[in-house]
Parts: C-alpha cells; sequence; structure tokens
C-alpha cells in the first residue's frame, strides 16, 4: 500500500509539473516566435536594430526589476512556512519595485542619446521601448508574486497570456502589414497590460497585509539582492554582451544573422530555466530534508536532463531546414550559429537544477560569483574569437561560457555539498554549515 501510494504522489507530481512546463514552455516560446515573425518582415538590418532596442529594454529589466524576484520568491516562501503570512517580504518587495521604476525614468532621460546611437533607432521607437519596459515589469511582479504563494500553475497561466496576446499582435501586424520597431514594442505594453488585468484578482492579497516595512526583512531582502543583481547582470551580459563586440566588427545585417540564431537559443534558455521557476519553492522549503534532496538532485534532475537531450538531438538535426524554408537564403549564416548554440543549451540544461539549492541556502555568492566568471570568459572569448571567426566566434564564446560555469557548479557541489546525495538528515545540515 505504501508503495501503490507513493506511485500516485509521484504521477500527480509529474501531472503538476507537465502542465506548469507546458503552460509556461507555451507562453514564452510564443515569445520566442514572436520575433522571429518580424524577422521573417525585416530586413536583417532592420531586424538587428530591433534586436539592440531589445538589449536596452533587457538591461533596465536586469538592473532593476529581476534582482530581486528570486530572494522575494525564497524570503516569502519562508516566511509564510514559518509565520503563515508574507506582509513583511511583499513590502520590501513593492517599496523596491517602486524605486525601480523611478530609477528607470530618470536613466532613461539622462542616457537616451547613447541608446538611439547604440541601435540606430529615433526618440519615438525608444519611447516604445520604454513602454514595453514597463509592462514587463509589472507582468513579472505579477508573476513572481504568484509563485510566491505557491499559484505555480496560475503564474504559467499568466506567462502563457502574455505570450499568446503578444505574438497574436504581432501576428495581426504582419498580416495587415503594419511591423515597424514602434509597432512591435507597443505589443509589449499591450500584452502585459492584458495579463496583469487578467490574473491580479487570482492573488490573494490578505496574506500581504498588513503593510509593514520590517527592518530585519529588508536588510535580508537587500543582502540578497545586491548578490543576485551582480548574477542578473552577469547573465545579461552573458545573453546580450556577444552584441556588444559585434557591434564594433560586424554590420548591423550580420547582427541581424547572429541574432536570429540566438534568438531560437534564447527560447530554448527559457524554457530551460522554468525548471528554476517550479523547484525553487519547493526547494526551499524542503532544503533541510536530505532525502528529498538527494532525489531531487540524483533521480528528478536525471531524468529531466536525459528528456532534454533527445530534445537538442533532434533540433540539431532538423532545426537548419526549417531554418532556411522559414527565413530564405539571407539568414543562412544563422544556421551555423544556432548548432554551436545547442551545445551551450546542454551545458545549461546540466546546471539549472543547482540554482534552487544554491538560492535555497543563500549561497548566493557562489552563485554569482561563478556567474561573473562565465561573463568575463565569454566577453574575453568574444574579443578573441569574433575578429577570427566572425559570428561563429560569438558563438563558440557562449558555449565555452556555459561549459565552463557547468564545470565550476559541478566541482563546488562535489565538494562542498556532496551529502546532499547521501540520505540522513545530517546532509543538509552540513551542506548548510560549510556556506
Amino acid at each position: 500500500m505504501f508503495k501503490l501510494q507513493t506511485i500516485i504522489h509521484e504521477i500527480q507530481q509529474g501531472k503538476t509539473l507537465i502542465a506548469f512546463m507546458g503552460l509556461r514552455a507555451l507562453g514564452e516560446g510564443l515569445s520566442t516566435v514572436g520575433p522571429l515573425v518580424v524577422a521573417s518582415r525585416l530586413s536583417p538590418e532592420t531586424f538587428g536594430s530591433y534586436t539592440l532596442a531589445k538589449m536596452v529594454m533587457f538591461l533596465f529589466l536586469a538592473l532593476l526589476v529581476m534582482p530581486s524576484q528570486t530572494p522575494f520568491i525564497v524570503l516569502a516562501s519562508q516566511e509564510r512556512q514559518r509565520d503563515g503570512t508574507m506582509n513583511k517580504t511583499f513590502s520590501v518587495q513593492l517599496a523596491f519595485f517602486a524605486a525601480a521604476l523611478i530609477l528607470f525614468v530618470l536613466l532613461m532621460a539622462a542616457l537616451s542619446g547613447p541608446f538611439i546611437a547604440f541601435a540606430e533607432i529615433n526618440q519615438g521607437v525608444l519611447l516604445f521601448v520604454g513602454g514595453g519596459f514597463i509592462g514587463i515589469a509589472f507582468k513579472t511582479f505579477l508573476s513572481n508574486t504568484l509563485l510566491a504563494t505557491d499559484r505555480r500553475l496560475t503564474s504559467s497561466l499568466a506567462e502563457l497570456v502574455f505570450g499568446t496576446s503578444n505574438f497574436l499582435g504581432i501576428v495581426l501586424l504582419s498580416l495587415a502589414g503594419r511591423i515597424t520597431l514602434q509597432t512591435v514594442f507597443a505589443t509589449y505594453l499591450l500584452a502585459s497590460i492584458l495579463t496583469v488585468a487578467l490574473f491580479t484578482g487570482a492573488v490573494d492579497f490578505r496574506i500581504f497585509r498588513p503593510f509593514v516595512l520590517d527592518r530585519a526583512c529588508l536588510r535580508a531582502m537587500l543582502a540578497f539582492t545586491k548578490w543576485v543583481l551582480l548574477g542578473t547582470t552577469s547573465v545579461y551580459f552573458i545573453n546580450w554582451g556577444d552584441n556588444l563586440v559585434l557591434r564594433y566588427f560586424v554590420s548591423m545585417q550580420d547582427i541581424g544573422v547572429y541574432n536570429l540564431a540566438y534568438q531560437l537559443f534564447k527560447g530554448i534558455a527559457m524554457l530551460i530555466f522554468t525548471f528554476n521557476a517550479y523547484f525553487l519553492p519547493f526547494v526551499s522549503q524542503h532544503i533541510d530534508d536530505a532525502e528529498k534532496m538527494r532525489r531531487y538532485l540524483s533521480e528528478k534532475r536525471l531524468k529531466v536532463v536525459a528528456t532534454g537531450l533527445v530534445g537538442l538531438a533532434v533540433l540539431f538535426a532538423g532545426g537548419p531546414a526549417l531554418m532556411l524554408s522559414a527565413f530564405g537564403e539571407s539568414y543562412r549564416g544563422s544556421i551555423a550559429v544556432f548548432r554551436i548554440l545547442l551545445i551551450a543549451s546542454a551545458c545549461m540544461l546540466y546546471s539549472v537544477f543547482y540554482y534552487p539549492i544554491l538560492n535555497a541556502l543563500k549561497a548566493y555568492k557562489v552563485a554569482q560569483t561563478v556567474n561573473l566568471l562565465q561573463v568575463l570568459l565569454n566577453l574575453v572569448l568574444d574579443v578573441v574569437l569574433v575578429p577570427l571567426l566572425g559570428l561563429t566566434g560569438a558563438a563558440t564564446a557562449t558555449a565555452v561560457a556555459y561549459l565552463g560555469q557547468a564545470i565550476l557548479f559541478e566541482t563546488y557541489l562535489r565538494r562542498r555539498l556532496k551529502t546532499m546525495l547521501r540520505p540522513g538528515p545530517a546532509g543538509c545540515q552540513e551542506g548548510e554549515r560549510v556556506l
């Protein structure tokens, strides 16, 4: 009977994971497909400007919005388990978000000139880029609030609505022959407004009241966030740093060709990182349960990684033909870049399961130090390889950097957290102690 109940429990968990992953993957997949539709309607040069304008938008997200999201989920989950409420953590998170919006307005006004020159856009396009940032910021805040309250499926459904509405907006613009940089960035704002309007009611705000800025919680959030800021900045430059070097060495057309392949890679990366979002609340609540952590590392991770590698192999074999069919010969150079970036995807798939553990143990110094080393390696290799190999040099730099990240995480965990792989409560306690 015990084994039967265990099997039923595993099936139920599997269904939850599949539903969570399916909704989130579909939403983020549509967010990835949207720019591909844009690429099919714009010249490589204009698509290059679109990519660099997105780079500006995501710079603000990486610096101002994303750093506090993981600390909020972790600390709010732990506060709820301890006190049955999240009001202290949420109050601090709300203050952080308001400060982020104010800083965004100030920075956008001060740096508009350099941004316009970098992306080869005009002031009007930049205003729409700013609107896209504001929309995505509110959508991200709502989605992570749902995750923190353990509304994982609802959070994924919100991402699906955002991705679907954004994609449909781009498709309608394409059918109407109205795709421009302004209208494309407007879809981000409109999709975010729709998502926030539909899902704000799904949040149980009673658990967040009364609002209070607790000093201890504020210090904890600041300590956690400053290290995550280093990590999100590092990840930003991993994702976008190639463009900084390419902007200096190659034409805007080549930037467009490179970023078609990179857009596909980022879609795969978003799918992979949904595992971090899914398992983070679970790991945060059960980090002291060595048996559950052992199963997480040695069983669940193995199954997911094996399945993911099969999917990447299929993309390696069949992806080029689909790319040529959809985008034509003008984007042929994207094929070699895409195949190299699939190697980076495999490394990312292997290492993504370490993030929830490191965050739950508050070992953010380790995680963000590794991310910093990764971005430094990526940029150094970009400077060396891009002049020699062009676009494939940038892709190779990215793949090597992700391989280095996987090796560093594996080495650290084998040396310092290997007791987690053993049954018994002492394992996780020792793991916490060494950090």
